[in-house]
């Protein structure tokens, strides 16, 4: 027989046996393209919308493809995260003599790449596949270009260079018109002088079976700075400053990275929140959390006596109140009993604290709270968008509320106010981004 016959009768037999196994997906190969399995579009309402099919690729794959959708849809990525990174730092830089020392790229590197070492297999090997993809062979910070170093500083930029503020409420049982969890929260974020994050806003679903969840974050970020499970566990981080030195890197691992690990692998907010009020951390934070039933705040404050769940009725330290049953807000400081109390130097917590409960208050004398109310709880903009004195939430200042949203948690509808770029609106515009639950196929 000749070599085409051959290989006719071979390519028959490959094709019966593949007719036979109709329905099975093959897993893909490295010599495969994976672009039928991550999806980018960039959405009229001022975001980017992605879905990755996980269950399809290895996570250096997905790394890869990611990169390579993002090249296409934005060609512009390079320029606006070299540029991010360049003003974050040069904002460190004018700031060194505040907190004590030269907080510069090489130092953040060497910190990134102790705690990369201190990730999940399965997130370096994503970091990596990006890397492939963004591999510019110098670390020039404003050139236009990334660098894997570059890429890898990005990725953990909460945890070695500390961007954001944030604040957040809840209302659920009694509270709650619809009798489960409405959460609303706003990430706020240093107005840099390019404001490059605020081009790229992203919402990024991936799909992996019972390990799927939704993120709310910064293009070509792969950790949630908020986002939900298809558990309906909703975590968002916060900053909670301690004043306390920066600590050795080598065993600590990436909070934001364990914010989606968590989300991954746990189907209730409790075995999340026990997760995360476990390990060692590089920076003192805050989680905000929400399940169907309720909302709590992991206050967590590394090594304090104090770390843990603050619900709507803990005891709180000397001289705070709270008081309204089944809701909740956190601020960017720690309010447990026991817990280490920021210096009050600064009166912003404060100020929005009683903005929250006023508020909160104020909505529930004319009925329970539903997501209309909710908008305005956390879109409460004050008389000009400054915490102090007019206590803004929703703010407007030098550190303006990037994103603001609001979640149903028993049906996952979603409304976000994405701030759009090189302007500070007073008030937030509320788009929907999910109507329903998007887990459900």
């Amino acid at each position: 027989m000749r070599k085409k016959e051959q290989l006719a009768v071979l390519c028959l037999l490959v094709a019966t046996l593949g007719l036979l196994a109709l329905g099975c997906q093959p897993q893909k190969t490295s010599e495969d393209s994976n672009s039928a399995f991550v999806t980018l579009e960039r959405k009229d309402d001022g975001y980017f919308y992605g879905e990755i099919d996980l269950s399809q690729m290895t996570h250096t794959q997905m790394g890869e493809e990611y990169a390579k959708a993002i090249v296409t849809v934005f060609p512009d990525y390079e320029k606006h995260v070299d540029s991010m990174l360049k003003d974050q730092f040069d904002l460190l830089a004018d700031a060194k003599d505040k907190i004590g020392y030269d907080l510069n790229f090489e130092l953040c590197t060497a910190r990134a790449t102790d705690i990369q070492s201190n990730l999940q297999a399965e997130y370096q090997e994503e970091i990596i596949g990006l890397q492939t993809v963004f591999n510019y062979d110098q670390d020039i910070l404003g050139d236009g270009r990334i660098s894997q170093n570059e890429m890898l500083v990005y990725q953990l930029f909460g945890d070695v260079m500390r961007p954001t503020q944030c604040s957040g409420a809840a209302a659920f049982g009694d509270a709650s018109a619809t009798g489960a969890t409405i959460v609303g929260r706003n990430l706020d974020w240093d107005l840099l002088q390019h404001d490059d994050a605020s081009a790229m806003h992203t919402v990024l679903y991936i799909k992996d079976g019972d390990q799927s969840l939704v993120m709310f974050n910064i293009l070509g970020s792969l950790v949630p700075i908020s986002g939900y499970s298809d558990d309906r566990v909703f975590v968002a981080s916060l900053d909670a400053e301690t004043m306390a030195p920066y600590p050795d890197t080598s065993d600590k691992k990436s909070y934001f990275f364990d914010y989606r690990y968590a989300l991954e692998n746990s189907k209730t907010l409790e075995e999340a929140a026990a997760y995360l009020s476990t390990e060692s951390y590089t920076m003192n934070h805050l989680v905000l959390m929400a399940d169907k039933d309720k909302a709590q705040v992991l206050e967590n404050n590394i090594g304090s006596p104090g770390r843990g769940l603050r619900s709507w009725d803990s005891t709180l330290q000397p001289g705070i109140t709270w008081g309204i049953k089944d809701t909740l807000a956190t601020v960017n400081d720690f309010r447990l009993a026991g817990n280490y109390a920021t210096p009050e130097d600064d009166p912003i917590d404060d100020f929005r604290w009683e903005s929250y409960r006023n508020n909160i208050t104020s909505a529930l004398t004319t009925g329970k709270i539903d997501v209309a109310k909710m908008k305005e709880i956390v879109g409460y903009s004050g008389s000009d968008g400054k915490p102090v004195p007019s206590g803004a939430v929703f703010r407007s200042d030098h550190i303006p509320s990037i994103q603001s949203m609001v979640i149903r948690m028993d049906t996952l509808e979603t409304w976000i106010a994405f701030k759009p770029s090189g302007s500070n609106p007073l008030k937030p515009t509320y788009v929907e981004v999910f109507a329903e639950n998007p887990f459900t196929e």
